[in-house]
Order: C-alpha cells, then structure tokens, then sequence
C-alpha cells in the first residue's frame, strides 16, 4: 500500500503482474489515457476477460471512493483501527484518510 502513488514505481516492490495493475490503475484513477504501452503490459499477464475484472474492479473503486471523498463519510471506529493497524505493520499509506470527527 505505501506505494500505490509511486510514480515510477519501485522495481523490488511489485511482480510484474502486479506492477502492470498498478500503473494501470493509477492511470485510469488520475483519467490519463491507457496507452498501449500500458494495455500491453496487462495483456503479458492477463486474459482479456480478466482485464475487463480489472477495469471494472478499479472503475467501481474509483466511484466509491469519489463518492466517499464529495460527502465526506466518517469512517466507523473499527474500520479506522483496522486502518491504523494496517499503518503500523505496513508503514503510512500515501492516500490520505479522512479526519475522525472531534
């Protein structure tokens, strides 16, 4: 997680695989264009019905999260610990949560 917005991204961090998710799906968060660099890198890995999970399943995080970010929803007390918990063990993740209300 603490290199989700590593731009570029490590080299030791991600398989292959993985690093081709992620540049995709940092490309498709920050609404850049999936050149065929970027296609093709997922194509090596991937079927292209699992590209199409891919796509949707970064599609629907996106949305959610948009969705999350226009109204300012506070996280529950329980998903925030999970949240810090995951902080400790993995280091601080680079996005940003939202402030516990005072």
């Amino acid at each position: 997680m603490a290199h989700l917005a590593d731009d570029p991204l490590p080299a030791s961090i991600y398989e292959p695989a993985e690093a081709a998710i992620v540049r995709y799906a940092q490309k498709s968060t920050r609404l850049e264009p999936i050149d065929d660099d970027t296609y093709g890198a997922l194509a090596r890995h991937f079927t292209t019905e699992q590209i199409i999970d891919i796509t949707l399943t970064v599609g629907m995080s996106n949305m959610v999260n948009r969705f999350h970010a226009t109204f300012q929803t506070d996280l529950d007390a329980a998903t925030t610990a999970e949240a810090e918990a995951g902080d400790r063990t993995a280091g601080a993740c680079p996005i940003r949560r939202p402030k516990p209300p005072r």
